[in-house]
């Protein structure tokens, strides 16, 4: 019965229909109305709990619930409940989902020797755990909430994340909170080890490109390197071959490598490090496409006119042998500068490369596709130090990877639905209208020129004419913030953000399992390894469980890389103290504002807590404070009053207001 009442929940409705519910027997909380829906008694609540100290939250709509003491003593953060109001006072019936699994702890001792535990935020519980043989003091540990009586928590440990003075705890503690799955390394690099691919005996059932001029683009410090490009000209025709590693092959279904890369479902890139998805040993070696040396790979070879249009493709198994290991800060100093690469045939070649990858820019822009400028942050470390940050710059190399990628993605995307064989396709679909409708109001209240057409033209002509203007990165922002979340489905439903009819990941299997499912879905059915009707009905049936589970997988990964990121930033302003920086104002609240450095860190001014007196405008978003205006998109200088590690949040304070 709770997975009903949390439908309730998910939905923000206090009716649903049959349809979504099935039929209920049991109406201790719901009326069941002549049309067929449910509803629940006016006197029945569900919501989310904001636990305070002694008291809490229901946050709910239309307006939150007070929950005295009495109530809150055995609730806690974030549980979903039910309640009922009887004779004016209310009475937690349901715990539909406890908000508290797991939580990192401390360990110390007390004098008494007993061990105690301590968390980054207060619980309001004593810690009770069972078997405690396998810690010492200063041991941070994930522990598993087994139950909760009042104001006792017992628990038991989950994994034991390291101890307090190991390298970059900091970061475990992070991963360890967002619960990502656990991986024995050592054994997965044994089996790895263990491997044995005949690469000869491989080669006799594959496309020969040996002896074609293949290199890899990357980062200087890559060292998965997953993809290869290769490009001739001829007659007025780009021939662009985009080549893959072949992950499939080495990891097969229901290996312990694939299991465990399952769960992962993606490498986590953190500021100075990566978990990755894949033993390193298959990861930087086996399947990294190291120049020359034979490696095994899918092709996507395409065929594009003049005008970029595809007009003709193959996938296909390969082999090639990469001839240059080739680095983002050099191809761009070549298309930029013209400074060689060291050899005429490779510089003629990447030059051609960048031309097909400005034409199929400009076609994608012109169906559409949303060119969202993306400012990543670099880290600096000195240890566990953070010694600098800069925002990373996309030059013309990263620009032209990442256009042939999106042409191979769509390429296959293609092949999948015109052949109508399962899949599992990148879709990102339209915005709510709502949302964007409020987006599109508050540019036009920073002075943009915008309308009510919610085409992917007309956001992408919006993104277009502000793109050399100051408030650019505030105006990208605000769109990025009505799109929906880009997912994982079985199901061909395009790709708003890119203006594309067919999409699918298919360029990056080291790190990505969709990629990875992709592969072994082309290998078997497309390429007739194991076109048999079980190995149909294996996708159609597993394919929506995958895509449901990578997308939250992809999520967590995203979560987890943010909450290093502002970790990372509140170290490095930890140590800038009482400086002043330059700055703009890119978001404005009720209680202040949020101020982007021009290096990228963001920070907060509350001016609710420094200012006695100031005038606080909620249509127009801006504060006047002593005769000053203070709205997005001003220059501003602030100085930094406060670090907080923990929270990972840093406080401004206006200079020279």
């Amino acid at each position: 019965m709770k997975n009903i009442y949390l439908k309730f929940y998910e939905n923000k409705q206090r009716i649903l229909s049959e349809e979504e519910l099935g039929h209920v027997d049991d109406l201790t909380y719901l009326k069941y109305l002549e049309d067929g829906n449910y509803q629940l008694k006016n006197s029945v609540f569900i919501g989310r709990v904001d636990k305070k100290n002694n008291f809490a939250f229901l946050l709910q709509e239309p307006e939150d619930i007070f929950l005295n003491q009495d109530l809150a003593a055995s609730l806690m953060h974030d549980d979903i409940i039910l309640i009922r109001e009887k004779r004016g006072r209310y009475q937690v019936e349901l715990i539909l989902e406890q908000g508290l699994k797991y939580f990192i702890a401390e360990v110390k001792r007390t004098k008494k020797g007993r061990f105690r535990y301590y968390t980054d935020k207060p619980l309001y519980k004593s810690v009770l755990v069972g078997d405690e043989s396998k810690i010492v003091t200063g041991s941070i540990v994930r522990l598993k909430v087994d139950r909760i009586i009042n104001d006792h928590l017992y628990a038991s440990i989950d994994s034991i994340v390291g101890h307090k003075t190991d390298p970059n705890i900091d970061i475990l503690k992070i991963v360890a909170e967002h619960n990502w799955p656990d991986t024995d390394f050592d054994y997965l690099e044994e089996v790895a080890n263990s491997l044995n691919i005949n690469i000869s005996e491989e080669k006799k059932g594959r496309k020969d490109l040996t002896n074609d001029l293949i290199v890899t683009i990357d980062g200087a410090d890559a060292k998965d390197l997953d993809d290869a490009v290769s490009l001739t000209y001829k007659d007025g025709l780009y021939h662009l071959g985009v080549h893959i590693a072949d992950v499939s092959l080495y990891v097969t279904h229901g290996s312990e490598i694939d299991k465990s890369a399952y769960k992962k479902a993606t490498s986590v890139y953190l500021a100075n490090s990566v978990i990755p998805m894949l033993p390193r040993k298959l990861a930087n070696d086996l399947c990294s496409l190291n120049p020359n040396t034979d490696k095994l790979t899918l092709s996507a070879l395409m065929t594009f006119d003049k005008s970029g249009k595809l007009v003709n493709y193959e996938i296909a198994k390969s082999i090639i042998n990469s001839k240059y290991r080739l680095t983002y800060d050099g191809v761009n100093d070549l298309l930029e500068t013209g400074k060689t690469l060291g050899s005429k045939e490779l510089d003629e070649m990447i030059v051609k490369m960048n031309e097909l990858s400005l034409i199929l820019t400009n076609l994608r822009n012109k169906r559409g596709a949303l060119n969202f400028s993306s400012e990543e942050l670099k880290f600096e470390l000195k240890g566990e130090e953070v010694i600098g940050v800069e925002k990373r710059i996309q030059g013309l190399g990263e620009k032209l990877i990442e256009s042939f990628m999106l042409a191979a993605n769509e390429a296959v995307a293609f092949h999948m639905e015109k052949s109508e064989i399962p899949a599992l396709y990148r879709v990102h679909e339209k915005p709510e209208s709502a949302k964007l409708e409020l987006a599109l109001k508050s540019l036009t209240n920073l002075g943009i020129k915008t309308n009510n057409n919610f085409s992917p033209k007309n956001l992408q002509r919006i993104l277009e004419n502000i793109e050399t203007s100051p408030l650019s990165s505030i105006v990208n922002m605000f769109i990025l913030r009505a799109m929906q979340k880009a997912r994982y489905d079985h199901n061909p439903l395009g790709h708003f953000g890119l203006g594309a009819r067919y999409y699918a990941h298919f360029t990056s299997p080291i790190r990505r399992y969709p990629d990875l499912i992709l592969h072994r879905i082309i290998r078997e059915i497309v390429l007739g390894e194991n076109n048999s009707v079980q190995t149909y009905q294996y996708y159609e049936r597993n394919l929506e469980e995958i895509g449901m589970h990578t997308s939250k997988m992809e999520r967590t990964a995203i979560d987890i890389e943010r909450a290093v990121n502002s970790l990372m930033a509140a170290k490095f302003m930890s140590n800038h103290l009482g400086e002043e920086f330059s700055g703009q104002i890119i978001q404005v609240l009720k209680t202040g504002f949020f101020v982007q450095l021009k290096n990228g860190i963001e920070g907060f001014v509350n001016v609710k807590s420094q200012y006695f007196k100031y005038e606080y405008n909620e249509l127009l978003l801006h504060f006047k404070i002593a005769g000053k205006t203070f709205k997005i998109g001003d220059d501003i200088k602030v100085r930094v009053t406060s670090v907080d590690l923990l929270e990972k949040e840093i406080d401004f304070e206006i200079v020279g207001d």
